[in-house]
């Protein structure tokens, strides 16, 4: 066989040098490619993880306003002032006073809070008390429930003389949505209750007491018409 000529030989270098500078023109390519396809993920992660810091502090900073909002109803660790204002309402019952009171059941173990006394509305418990005659005091917050309800609740001074005691329970054993209980602490010694109306009187025998129950009880201002006044807590003596 023949030799090859120096021109064929040189050819044949420049061809293979050509392919090996494409060969390293691609891998500088590459691995430029790489470099960017990282920064590109660092770049990524870094916005990724600001806006889930800038996230986090906003969930951070609406929590903490709810807190707030919810710590401004209220008064002393977890006692909650029932949110109840006085108001002027026409009635041809004299000696009736009128409130405007805030709906809502705030459950145990928080404490609520009531200026009323007996309380006239508010925020309550989840549950209601049963109606009928009770010989003790019941809680606050189921009373107030049964008042949402449309129930008359007749509280009297414990000690009541047994004839004024008498007729009281004549005006609730046997009807719907009417109870009757003992109360410490009345400015008078007896008192009728519905949601947002009260009345204080001296005596049984007080003919506003059958007009108040005539009026509110299931009366307009009623929250919750039609919600049952049985099958709540507490058994009644009567």
């Amino acid at each position: 066989m023949g030799q090859q000529s120096p021109n064929n030989t040189s050819k044949k270098q420049t061809k293979a040098e050509k392919t090996a500078r494409m060969a390293a023109t691609r891998e500088r390519v590459a691995a430029a490619r790489e470099q960017e396809r990282k920064a590109a993920k660092r770049r990524s992660a870094i916005i990724f993880g600001a806006s889930g810091v800038a996230v986090l502090a906003l969930v951070a900073g609406l929590t903490a306003v709810v807190m707030s909002s919810s710590d401004d109803k209220k008064s002393n660790g977890d006692s909650v002032v029932a949110d109840v204002k006085s108001k002027d309402a026409k009635t041809n019952i004299q000696g009736v006073t009128s409130w405007t009171a805030a709906q809502g059941h705030i459950s145990k173990p928080q404490q609520i809070t009531y200026k009323q006394t007996p309380p006239v509305g508010g925020e309550h418990d989840p549950a209601w008390q049963t109606c009928g005659i009770y010989n003790a005091p019941i809680d606050n917050r189921n009373g107030v429930h049964s008042l949402e309800h449309g129930t008359v609740w007749i509280t009297y001074r414990p000690g009541l003389p047994a004839d004024q005691l008498d007729l009281l329970k004549t005006k609730v054993k046997g009807k719907t949505y009417m109870m009757l209980t003992p109360y410490d602490g009345l400015e008078t010694p007896l008192t009728a209750t519905a949601w947002g109306h009260q009345l204080k009187l001296d005596s049984a025998t007080d003919p506003r007491l059958d007009q108040f129950i005539t009026q509110y009880k299931e009366g307009k201002d009623t929250p919750e018409p039609g919600s049952p006044c049985t099958g709540g807590v507490g058994k009644p003596s009567e």
